[in-house]
């Protein structure tokens, strides 16, 4: 059985592997500068955040009530398409809930499949879902790139790292503001990528739950150290970035290098495969040992086989929610 999910998630590296890689504009003196960065002070790319303005525009759909926003990005990356943050609300109900969720996608997710399918069980607990594109995802991909995530997941190891904490400040100031508009319990949920995100938002903003799926809370082990990270390791010793620099910058995107979260220990939920050779069970062990988090669960899956135990996931999940 363990031999099955780790053959799915090889042949998923294999295949991420072959894929072509994003343009590598940063040099060595733009990685020197993360890492001295992340020597001084691990949370150096962590700011204020304050709540944007959301405009909602209703959108058909056969899901039900759906809205669609955008909101400038409070870390701009210099990327237009970029720093224009895309994003769907969908109701629970013709009267707006007190609660919401905020679901962030994985790693070169070309839509809102995932969320879709886990947004229902919470729907049905009368809980509001919002969700955004990540930073050079979907709609804020460059015209250039080649498919959704390609500018981020990369060998550029300066423009993934501030990426990664870009995402971070974009959902921080989406959920400040759905404070601000009267929502009175705001959870957030992560997958993969977006564990990762919503890990480093925990640092930004109090959340009432913290939902993170197979997250890569180790973004140096997962990218650089996993089988899906191979073509991205090789496109960034290619440009003459240095292992042991790379791992030091990635301290920055590293949540609890960071220290302590804003939200008490048990508000997170820590779900993850046995089996996953991209987001290990030891980094997940060192991740939730330092934040004294005891809530999780560990299911007798894979990265790419957690698909399996997912709709199973997200009932207990919104049980949880709505409890």
């Amino acid at each position: 059985m363990k031999a099955l999910h780790h053959a799915a998630d090889r042949l998923n590296g294999w295949l991420v592997a072959r894929r072509r890689q994003a343009p590598i504009v940063s040099n060595r003196a733009d990685l020197d500068e993360l890492a001295t960065l992340a020597e001084r002070d691990p949370r150096a790319l962590l700011r204020p955040v304050e709540p944007v303005a959301v405009a909602f525009d209703s959108a058909d759909g056969a899901r039900g009530k759906v809205e669609t926003f955008a909101f400038p990005s409070p870390v701009p990356s210099g990327e237009s398409a970029n720093d224009r943050v895309h994003g769907e609300r969908w109701l629970a109900a013709d009267r707006r809930s007190k609660s919401a969720i905020v679901m962030l996608h994985g790693g070169f997710a070309p839509s809102w499949l995932a969320e879709r399918l886990m947004a229902r069980p919470f729907l049905a607990k009368g809980i509001d879902v919002f969700v955004i594109a990540l930073p050079w995802h979907m709609d804020r991909a460059p015209s250039a790139s080649g498919y959704s995530g390609q500018y981020l997941l990369s060998g550029d190891v300066p423009r993934l790292v501030r990426g990664f904490s870009q995402g971070a400040h974009d959902a921080a100031a989406l959920v400040l503001s759905l404070r601000q508009q009267g929502y009175r319990r705001v959870f957030v949920s992560g997958i993969s990528l977006g564990g990762n995100i919503a890990a480093q938002l925990a640092l930004l903003a109090a959340l009432d739950r913290v939902f993170l799926l197979i997250p890569a809370v180790d973004p140096f082990q997962t990218i650089f150290r996993s089988p899906i990270g191979a073509g991205m390791a090789r496109a960034a010793s290619n440009a003459g970035f240095d292992d042991r620099e790379i791992e030091r910058a990635m301290r920055l995107v590293t949540p609890h290098f960071a220290g302590l979260p804003k939200s008490d220990p048990d508000a997170f939920r820590v779900v993850h495969g046995a089996y996953d050779l991209f987001c290990s069970a030891e980094a997940i062990e060192e991740f939730v040992q330092a934040w004294g988090v005891t809530r999780v669960r560990s299911l007798k899956v894979g990265h790419r086989t957690f698909a399996i135990k997912f709709r199973q996931t997200a009932r207990l999940l919104a049980h949880d929610a709505g409890a």
